[in-house]
């Protein structure tokens, strides 16, 4: 059954009616005017429009052989690479919906989303930083009940791996408002929910960001996965809206990045907090400005002095940004704000998007839950079940997360109603490590949460109670390893206490970890493997 928009805008967007051609209409208009043209830069090479559009037309041949027809799921774990960027637009011209899955997921993470999007075909690459996939999805495959094909790419990124037949002509079968992407996004139940967006909200996304940095022609450097909303939006979507190209990395290298940025002269970036945070110390080494015009940074806590530096220092216009999958850029900061602006806040609504607090946050500059509408907010979840408790009776979602909006609009993100842990840009769900290391014989109680970091915003911290002898964090990684979940959600630190902090009802009072644990953190020295070393280290004090 073709998967469909489980909800629709509440009102009425004009600025959408530009956005009428889907990406894969964009680049074979972009070959037929500039075949020769650069379109995307993978490790050590070039490829041009023409090249990338003989590569889509082979692999939409080997996604029909696999059985793939308008309206079916197409998952796609690679890396970035040539074949990441190839692989999205054969999908999206066959009318298939694509289902992006970053490649740090192991079989736990596969498993479910294969049980609930069930895909026709899987492309995957053959090994990336040591991991199997193709086993490792077959597995995963045959754990979810899913019969799909699994098209295994290597790292070569070269014409051999799509053989021709015929030319192989690229299809364009979809249309602006088809469901375009089903991404899933970690909830704060454990479960993972599937965001929709169509091509036209995606689009619009990219084109907002575009126009607010004046869409001129970006050559965009992007080291964040074009598996996550942000490399598929301003990596894939974006440089075909300014009629700019792509610089990819797939191994994050900060020297190497600055390197890439200054031999291409890349102009545009959009990324997590670590990536701006490593440029800053390689620019620092290098003592020189940075070729970038401008760098949007989000995903992660941004610390105002990563701002004010990165600004004076790489002489490149970096502002913050706030969003999250089921609408990429709620607000960012503008090329003309001053430094006190650009540092200060998570910048003001984009274009005709709208942001408000939960009527019980109060009068301005309160804290409260931030509700958001706008042009690209998403099409409903995978099951609408979910859509209930997301939106709010008029039609805003609710983001689950803690603001405060200023006199000028600005919004402020200053914590997070749901509890997940923002490290690197990436979301870990607390539930879903808690439920698997509260299975462990050795571990009575246990809580998970974040503990700020300033590089990657925030670490995970395990806050447990054995059930006899101490627990140590080599233990803890053991059990995580053996349930096959990405490393990225393994706790770094583990602190010992006699019980929990709970209220009258039950509930474990996680604010008052989240404070124990980083003072008590930052009162250690603690070795490399993040273990504090000093077992039983007291119970936090109990809020009644």
């Amino acid at each position: 059954m073709p998967v469909a928009a489980t909800r629709q805008h509440e009102f009425a967007h004009t600025e959408l009616a530009a956005y009428s051609k889907p990406a894969p209409r964009l680049l074979l208009e972009h070959a037929a005017m500039r075949p020769d043209a650069p379109c995307v830069y993978d490790r050590g090479r070039w490829w041009s429009n023409a090249q990338v559009v003989a590569m889509v037309g082979r692999m939409q041949l080997r996604l029909r052989s696999a059985g793939v027809r308008p309206g079916d799921v197409v998952s796609m774990q690679l890396p970035n690479w040539t074949h990441t960027l190839v692989t999205v637009h054969a999908v999206w011209g066959l009318g298939a919906v694509l289902n992006p899955i970053t490649p740090i997921y192991r079989g736990r993470e596969l498993a479910a989303i294969f049980a609930d999007c069930r895909p026709r075909a899987v492309v995957v690459a053959d090994t990336f930083r040591g991991a199997e996939y193709p086993s490792m999805v077959r597995d995963s495959l045959s754990a979810a009940g899913v019969p799909a094909e699994v098209i295994v790419l290597g790292a070569g990124g070269d014409e051999d791996e799509y053989p021709t037949v015929c030319g192989d002509p690229v299809e364009v079968r979809c249309g602006p408002d088809d469901i375009g992407v089903l991404m899933y996004t970690s909830g704060t139940t454990g479960s993972p929910k599937g965001v929709l967006h169509s091509h036209r909200t995606l689009l619009y996304e990219a084109g907002s960001i575009a126009g607010l940095f004046g869409s001129r022609p970006e050559r965009v450097f992007m080291p964040s996965p074009l598996t996550h909303i942000t490399g598929l939006v301003f990596g894939v979507l974006m440089p075909l809206l300014t009629g700019g190209d792509l610089v990819l990395m797939d191994v994050w290298d900060p020297a190497a990045a600055a390197g890439l940025i200054e031999t291409h002269g890349c102009t545009a970036c959009v990324g997590a907090t670590p990536f701006l945070s490593g440029l800053l110390d390689a620019y620092r080494a290098r003592g020189s400005r940075c070729a970038l015009d401008w760098f949007v940074c989000g995903g992660a806590d941004v610390p105002p002095s990563l701002i004010r530096a990165s600004r004076a220092v790489m002489k490149t216009v970096t502002v913050r940004a706030y969003g999250l999958t089921e609408m990429p850029t709620v607000t960012c900061g503008a090329p003309g704000d001053d430094e006190c602006a650009a540092s200060g806040s998570d910048g003001r609504p984009v274009g005709p998007s709208r942001v408000r607090l939960a009527p019980e946050s109060g009068a301005v500059g309160a804290v409260g839950e931030l509700e958001v509408t706008g042009p690209e907010l998403f099409l409903g979840y995978a099951n609408p079940a979910d859509n209930a408790v997301a939106f709010t009776v008029d039609g805003w979602l609710r983001t689950g997360d803690l603001a405060s909006i200023g006199p000028d609009g600005a919004v402020t993100i200053v914590g997070r109603a749901k509890d997940i842990i923002v490290r690197g840009g990436e979301n870990i769900s607390a539930k879903e490590v808690e439920d698997l290391l509260i299975t462990d014989p050795a571990v009575a109680d246990v809580s998970v949460v974040g503990v700020p970091d300033p590089v990657l915003g925030e670490r995970a911290c395990a806050v447990v109670v054995p059930a006899g002898e101490p627990v140590d964090l080599a233990h803890l990684v053991d059990r995580l390893t053996d349930a096959r979940i990405a490393k990225q959600k393994f706790p770094e630190f583990v602190l010992l206490v006699d019980e929990l902090p709970r209220t009258a009802s039950g509930k474990i009072q996680k604010f008052v970890l989240r404070d124990y644990a980083a003072r008590r953190l930052a009162s250690v020295k603690s070795p490399p493997d993040g273990h504090d070393g000093e077992p039983g280290a007291g119970v936090p004090p109990r809020v009644k």
